[in-house]
Order: structure tokens, then sequence, then C-alpha cells
């Protein structure tokens, strides 16, 4: 017996099978495309991803009997669907920024961004659903006259899976009309944006089943009696694939943005707004996140500058030898503006130090350290809200040792690298399993530890100086920075 996980990403879709004991039988992908039809906008095409989908379960072979199917999708894109289910207009992606205007004025109608956050358990941000149906009602009147339903994408493609529509809990939380706390939509937000309420599907768990493969999928496929599971947003889905479900657990996500996200039972949502409050795909938690924009992509961006011929184990070797400090080199990593902690999109990367004496090994160190600094941000915010009592780390940082020990000298805690690094979709056949009945302490000995890194006690007080002096340095130039994204907007 076999579980399908399905993740629709944003770059591309991937499909795992995995058997009763967690290990993945076959694996398959397909790359998708993102759309910019003018600057700052996001857009993708709900057929590509059925057609990417469809396309990937018949290349697995019939001989796999399968029992169930899990989802994980990127959050927040707005599917747009008619009295049919058709597909109104192309999807307005989390990435789109296009909204800014729109969810200024709703956090105003609905009386400022705490009293927002205290209705819904996040501010209105631009990569939120409900500024993208605001944008469509005030430029495109004809597409929302026809908008009958609106989705997520994963959940567009368990309509097409199923037949059925509906939504759960861990997505509709990125929606902004959502109420985390209390499981259901909020009625007064959605009335007080003059929405129509019936646009908004059925909400269940995460790990409840939506329907039965639909007979003509089966017969096409050659499955019988396959069960749907609703599935959950990505990075929830992604945090259990690496066993990440219990209040105290907290995730490092280090891939080309930074996340860090930390399970809590707690009900009461982060008021400044700094961190993202959004419900996890196993009952009776909640996660609190914060992103930071440029990870890994701040790391090949300085790779590429100065060690674009050497190897990562090359360039981990470098980082070595190179002291904690970087001999004096501090690095704000804003390369696209910042989202946890300052939400400042006028902020810039700098190298700040620099003398005759700073080498390519003590920038490529410096680089690391400072994300390692904006992951800390978050990490800070999460446990004056929750505890913290065991971290796991993802993506492709996890892979340089180097780094990992910088992050848990930060961290102060051990961090353990998981052996699966799949992402949603093993999270995705994780919850098809226990969405058929098989219990989460069961299904969490899937995930096996490869490595455990300690911190290195002679870097930790130093690192609790350094950080102090990033920080300062960000409170420096906040005003040199807008100055200068004005400056610049006005020479283009």
């Amino acid at each position: 017996m076999n579980y399908v996980g399905i993740d629709v990403g944003t770059t591309g879709i991937k499909v795992l099978v995995v058997n009763e004991n967690g290990e993945i039988v076959d694996r398959f992908d397909r790359p998708l495309k993102v759309y910019a039809p003018r600057p700052a906008w996001s857009e993708q095409n709900p057929h590509d991803w059925w057609d990417g989908v469809l396309d990937l379960l018949r290349k697995i072979p019939k001989r796999y009997e399968v029992k169930s199917i899990g989802l994980s999708g990127q959050m927040h894109s707005l599917v747009a669907l008619d009295e049919n289910y058709e597909v109104v207009r192309p999807a307005i992606l989390w990435s789109d920024q296009r909204t800014t205007s729109q969810c200024k004025e709703a956090t105003g109608v609905l009386g400022g961004e705490k009293n927002v956050i205290s209705m819904v358990g996040n501010p209105i941000l631009e990569g939120f659903t409900v500024g993208k149906i605001l944008w469509i009602k005030e430029n495109e009147s004809d597409n929302f006259k026809k908008i009958k339903h609106v989705m997520l994408p994963k959940d567009y493609i368990a309509l097409k899976l199923t037949g059925n529509a509906g939504t759960e809990w861990s997505d509709a939380s990125g929606t902004a009309c959502y109420d985390v706390k209390n499981h259901r939509w909020n009625s007064k937000v959605i009335d007080a944006l003059e929405i129509n309420y019936e646009l908004f599907p059925p909400i269940s768990p995460s790990h409840s089943i939506r329907g039965k493969l639909r007979e003509d999928l089966s017969r096409d496929l050659g499955w019988k009696d396959v069960d749907v599971i609703c599935g959950g947003a990505d990075n929830a889905v992604s945090a259990l694939g690496i066993g990440i479900f219990k209040p105290g657990d907290c995730m490092v996500s280090v891939g080309t943005s930074g996340t860090v996200l930390g399970i809590t039972s707690s009900k009461i949502p982060d008021l400044d707004g700094k961190l993202h409050y959004f419900n996890h795909v196993i009952d009776e938690t909640s996660y609190y996140m914060g992103v930071m924009l440029s990870a890994t992509s701040s790391f090949d961006w300085i790779r590429s500058l100065v060690a674009k011929d050497d190897t990562l184990s090359k360039i981990e070797e470098m980082v070595k030898n190179s002291p904690a400090g970087s001999k004096g080199l501090i690095f704000l990593p804003y390369l696209n503006g910042e989202r946890t902690p300052h939400r400042d999109p006028h902020a810039r990367g700098v190298i700040f130090g620099i003398s005759l004496l700073s080498k390519k090994e003590d920038m490529l160190r410096s680089v690391i350290e400072g994300v390692t600094f904006g992951l800390r941000d978050s990490f800070e915010l999460i446990k004056d809200k929750t505890e913290v009592r065991r971290v796991r780390i993802t993506g492709g940082g996890s892979n340089n040792t180097e780094w990992v020990k910088i992050i848990a000298s930060n961290f102060k805690l051990q961090i353990e690298i998981p052996e699966m690094n799949e992402g949603g979709a093993y999270g995705a056949a994780m919850l098809a399993a226990i969405g058929e009945g098989r219990g989460i302490e069961e299904i969490s000995k899937w995930i096996r530890v490869k490595e455990t890194i300690d911190p290195v006690s002679e870097w930790m007080n130093f690192y609790d100086e350094w950080f102090l002096e990033y920080k300062k340095l960000y409170d420096d130039l906040k005003q040199i920075f807008y100055e200068i994204d004005l400056l610049v907007k006005n020479m283009i």
C-alpha cells in the first residue's frame, strides 16, 4: 500500500510515492512558469497546475497500489472560479505586490492593524488573499461579477481530483479573512469589506478526507477506491515533513528565502504584526512564523562575485578559515527589502566594515552570519511567544555544516538535520497516511535525523554582542535606505 504526496509550488510540481514505512518508492516533478504581465505582478494559469499534476500522476506505474493522496501548495495565491468552477482569470500569486492600496484601505475600514490582527490573527499584507479579491473588485469589474468561488492552489487541485470544493485550516489562515483562533471565516471582516460570504468554501481539518478520487480518473490511472486528503499550506506541510508538529518544535528553512516556524498551542497572535500566526496541519496546534526575503539568495549573490569557480565544499573550508565576526564585517541581508522583523521594502544589502585586510573568505562568512542574524531576528520573536525545545533545519543552507554551526551558536540550541529533505510533497504523503487513520506519533517515526550539530561554546557570547551591532546598523541606516530608494526611483 502506498501514499501519494503532491506539492504545487511556485516554480514546480513535485509528486512522491511513499510506502507504508515512509520510504520513497518513486518521485516525479515538473517545472512551472510564473508570468509577470506588469512590474510587481506575479501570475500563473491554474490549468498549468492541473495539467502538470495529471501528467505526473499518469507517470506513476499502475503496479503501485495507492491508498490515498495528500496535498501541499503555495499559500495565499488566489484562484477565482465561476459558477461552474471554471477559471475566471489567471491566479494572482503570493509574491504579487499590486494590492498595496487595497490592503491599506481594508485595514482602515477594519479599524487599524491591531484590530485586524485581533480579528484574523494577522495583518492584511500584499501577499495575502483578501487584498487580491479586493483588487479584482476594484480593477476588473467584469471578472469580479463572474466570480462565484475563491480557492487556494492545492484546493483547486483537490477540486479537480474529487469534484468537491473546500479548504482547510492551515491554508485558510493566510487569506486574512479567516479567524485563526476559532477555525472559521470571519463574517465581520468579510461583510465590512463588502465581499460575498458565499465565495468562500467550507473549511475542514487538514487531515480530513475531501472525497474519493473521481471515477474517470481512477480508471485512467488504474487505481481503486482512493481517498483524497485535504492537505495543507506549504510551510505547515513542509514542517510536518521533517517531524515538526508538537508545541516546542521549531523549523528553520534556509532556502531562497529564510523561514523560522515555531509550533505552539497558544491562541494569542502577534499583535505587533511582526510574526505570522497560522494554524498547523495537526489539530490544536498553530505556529508563529517569521520570514526573511533573502537567505540562500544572499549566499548565491556573494558567491557569484567572489567565489563563482569554487565548489561548495571549498567555500565551506574558506568560511572555516575566517573567524567569528568575519574580521569586522557585518552583512545586512536586505537585498530585496525585508519582511521580518522590519517590513521594510526600502532596505537594501550592506557589507559594513570592509578594509584592505578583508578577504573573500571574510566576505563569504559575513554573508552567512548576516543571514543567520536575519533568522535570529525571527527566532528571538518566536521565543518571546512560545517555548522552543527542538530545532530542525531544512533547505539548501542545511548542507553547509559550518553554516548550521553558526545558526546553532546563535540559537544556543542543538540543531537536527533530518535525512529527508523533500519539502511539502513528503509532508503531504504523511498527511495522506494520517487521513487514513494512522496516528501522528506512528507516522513521525518515518523521520530520521542524519546529524545533530551542537553550538560552538566560544562563539555564543561573541555572537550575542555582534548581533546587537547588526541590529544597530539597520536602525542607523533605515532613513538613509528610504532616501536612497526615492532618489534611485527618480533617476529611472
